[in-house]
């Protein structure tokens, strides 16, 4: 994932930093903990927001959410990608150990 698909104009500076965080796992090899270190950050990032959100006026506010709204839909798409990954993963899995569990009897 691009830096550019997480920040938009009004993207304030706390929040590109953890647009990079996200981006750079995103970007990375496999990791062990790529899941929960996205998790980590997927909260980080909606407690920024949640507060950045309620120090803006209300114009102000409606404008960014709008651009958010737009990333965030981005970010549950690559979740869900992530999730159906790792299910097939645990799946191919599950039928490999079914087969040698055959094999060995």
């Amino acid at each position: 994932m691009k830096i550019d698909e997480l920040n938009h104009s009004l993207t304030p500076p706390a929040l590109q930093q953890i647009n990079e965080k996200i981006a750079a796992l995103l970007s990375a090899e496999e990791d062990d903990d790529r899941v929960t270190k996205l998790n980590q950050y997927a909260d980080e990032r909606d407690t920024f927001i949640q507060s950045y959100l309620q120090s803006l006026p209300s114009e102000n506010a409606k404008e960014f959410a709008k651009q958010e709204i737009v990333v965030n839909d981005r970010l549950k798409e690559i979740a869900q990608q992530m999730l159906t990954s790792v299910k097939d993963d645990i799946t191919h899995f599950v039928r490999s150990r079914s087969a040698v569990k055959k094999y060995e009897k």
